[in-house]
């Protein structure tokens, strides 16, 4: 199973067109896929997944995102289905991020693409700032007091 892993800064250029990183490209490539699949993510960030990402997604009765309450779930998976697409790299390593996404992850000025595993994600800076701060960090330090390794 491919990771993503790694911190990337870039910007939106005008046409709403971001840079993907190298590692991520040749990912892609290992894969002989042509396309990413993005959609709006939780915490207010965009998730970004390579083809094989999102068919194990698909390919596990979407085991990951069943919720309690199956009114919440269908709103849920209508959410993150219907705001999915497909994005094919242009000849820079380039993909088209769609206005509706550019807004929902506050993407103006900095942008952060970073590897989660087994998925990107792309940030507004502010938010991941913000997000970082308040959540990561406390959680991450909570965890390493259980952590073995």
């Amino acid at each position: 199973m491919t990771l993503l892993i790694g911190r990337y800064e870039y910007r939106l250029d005008p046409k709403n067109r971001l840079g993907v990183p190298p590692k991520f490209r040749e990912a892609l490539n290992s894969e002989k896929g042509t396309r990413f699949y993005i959609t709006s993510g939780l915490e207010g960030c965009l998730y970004l997944f390579l083809p094989s990402q999102w068919n194990r997604l698909l390919e596990n009765d979407l085991q990951a995102l069943s919720l309690a309450k199956t009114e919440e779930e269908r709103a849920f998976k209508r959410k993150f289905f219907s705001e999915a697409v497909e994005v094919e790299l242009d000849g820079v390593g380039r993909i088209l991020i769609p206005q509706y996404l550019k807004e929902y992850a506050k993407l103006n000025g900095p942008v952060l693409v970073q590897g989660a595993g087994t998925r990107g994600e792309i940030w507004g800076f502010s938010t991941w700032k913000s997000y970082h701060s308040k959540k990561a960090e406390p959680a991450y330090r909570l965890a390493t007091k259980s952590l073995r390794i």
